[in-house]
């Protein structure tokens, strides 16, 4: 098993922001033990970000929110990529569409994704189930997860489980 940390949207606008809650805040230091284990096993990290442009579909249903070039698209400084991490920006819920995820993910050579970030029930969700759809094993620490509203937390997480056979665990156990 070869895995790879994919890290969803831990962004300001989502953490602190516009679109930040509570529940998002409180998952930052789980994250960052984490990613701390990750680099110190040698396990890449990868960050998804929203980087948006007026024109993207997603200003239609949730307005205007991390746009390309602004702090509101960074990732919080917490959690703050280091030198071999790669980061990705993304302009839908799924990284694997349209960027270069599929073919990092290829070159990694890695079966195995852990998936944590925000929020649960969109984007974190979304990812686990395209990567499903490419094959890939999908472990999910749901401390390092959180939705807005602790329901649609809930529902995705059994969700996940569920319909793609994500293996749904804790910051402790996922490498």
């Amino acid at each position: 098993m070869k895995k790879a940390i994919i890290v969803v949207d831990m962004i300001n606008d989502f953490v602190t922001g516009k679109l930040g809650s509570p529940h998002a805040r409180n998952i930052v230091p789980n994250i960052a033990k984490l990613l701390k284990k990750a680099r110190e096993q040698g396990i890449p990290i990868i960050y998804l970000r929203d980087a948006h442009t007026p024109s993207d579909r997603e200003m239609d249903i949730w307005g205007e929110h991390a746009m390309k070039g602004t702090e509101a698209s960074e990732i919080v400084p917490e959690l703050k990529p280091e030198k071999n991490d790669i980061v990705i920006e993304k302009k839908w819920y799924s990284g694997f569409v349209g960027t270069e995820l599929p073919s990092v993910l290829k070159k990694l050579g890695v079966d195995t994704l852990v998936i944590v970030g925000v929020s649960t029930d969109i984007c974190v969700q979304n990812n686990v189930g395209h990567a499903y759809f490419s094959g890939y094993r999908t472990i999910v620490p749901q401390d390092c997860t959180a939705s807005i509203d602790e329901k649609a937390q809930e529902q995705a997480i059994k969700y996940m489980k569920s319909i793609y056979g994500a293996e749904i665990t804790s910051s402790d156990k996922a490498l």
